[in-house]
């Protein structure tokens, strides 16, 4: 079966790519931006097709010729301000249903199923309380949920007109093979001290080569049609903190405070850098997203297909390893 994996050089779309390959039986294309394939492709037996995704013609072009498309590559904003897109008159919310579209149509044209990455935060419970509220309001101010929220809302119309698609929303993810812009990895970021302080939260993690077994085993399922959480470990921040620390030969942040001074603070402080016309050194989506998670029980879905969660301390040390590996710490 030929399979393409858009943003197969990203945390996830590169795990996925490496649990195609361990299966068998499998010829994988990844796509990318970079005019070569990177450190985390090579050595692997892949077809590299770089391109650019908001090229006209090039999305239709990587699905042509193959049965499953996995998108680890939806745009989404990571900065308050900043474009998904070259043209800045162009919302993040627009850019993500154009590009959504273009995607479902792809597929529907070479009759190939679709794998979407989505995000734990668009089937979390909002129980309406008191203690719910200022979660559910940062929700409301960066345009990353909402973008994640109207993505996922296309897919599952269009199966609703006959296009198969596997949708999985997993928690913070940890493990090898990530190379993303080092200003958004924790752990790097934490051995250097570069992180002052953890916030008082409960959050949830997993590894993401069980995200990738989750997804693939989704896909030979045939479990269509219906967005499954994926969890793992529920674990105060600040422990979290502290092992990573621990496992680095690091010390852990000196300090902590609640989630909610780190996640609306940060807001105001990016907001205010980009009234400015600045770009803040303080990134909130971070925090914001930390105020999202709440304690989890063990995940069904994962479990119904026979995927075991491994121990929390082995993903970590995998975690450390890699970003040593390649000079982040």
């Amino acid at each position: 079966m030929n399979v393409v994996v858009l943003g197969a050089t990203g945390h996830i779309g590169n795990a996925v790519v490496r649990e195609l390959l361990s299966r068998g039986g499998y010829t994988v294309s990844c796509t990318g931006r970079r005019s070569a394939p990177p450190h985390n492709l090579e050595g692997l037996p892949v077809r590299y097709a770089p391109g650019d995704q908001d090229q006209v013609g090039q999305i239709d072009a990587w699905v042509s010729g193959n049965q499953v498309v996995v998108d680890a590559a939806a745009p989404y904003p990571t900065r308050l301000f900043e474009a998904t897109t070259r043209d800045p008159h162009v919302s993040a919310t627009a850019h993500a249903v154009h590009r959504t579209r273009e995607l479902i149509d792809a597929a529907r044209r070479h009759d190939a199923t679709l794998a979407y990455v989505s995000s734990f935060t668009t089937l979390k419970q909002r129980r309406g309380g008191i203690e719910e509220w200022p979660a559910q309001v940062a929700s409301q101010l960066h345009p990353y949920f909402a973008v994640k929220q109207i993505i996922e809302a296309e897919i599952l119309e269009a199966t609703r007109f006959g296009l198969r698609a596997v949708i999985v929303n997993p928690t913070m993810c940890f493990g090898p093979w990530d190379i993303r812009d080092r200003e958004l990895t924790l752990i790097p970021r934490l051995l250097c001290g570069e992180v002052p302080g953890s916030v008082r939260h409960n959050l949830n993690v997993l590894d993401v080569r069980e995200v990738a077994r989750g997804l693939v085993a989704a896909l030979e399922a045939g479990r269509y049609g219906t967005p499954m959480l994926f969890s793992g470990h529920n674990m105060s921040a600040q422990a979290l903190f502290r092992w990573i620390c621990e496992i680095g030969g690091a010390p852990p942040p000196p300090i902590s405070a609640p989630t909610s001074i780190t996640a609306f603070g940060s807001y105001w402080l990016e907001t205010m850098f980009g009234l400015a016309g600045l770009r803040t050194p303080v990134n909130s989506l971070a925090p914001l997203l930390m105020y999202q998670h709440e304690w989890m029980p063990p995940c069904t879905a994962l479990r119904d297909l026979g995927v075991t969660v491994r121990p929390l301390y082995e993903s970590l040390l995998d975690s450390v390893n890699w970003y040593r590996s390649i000079g982040y710490c």
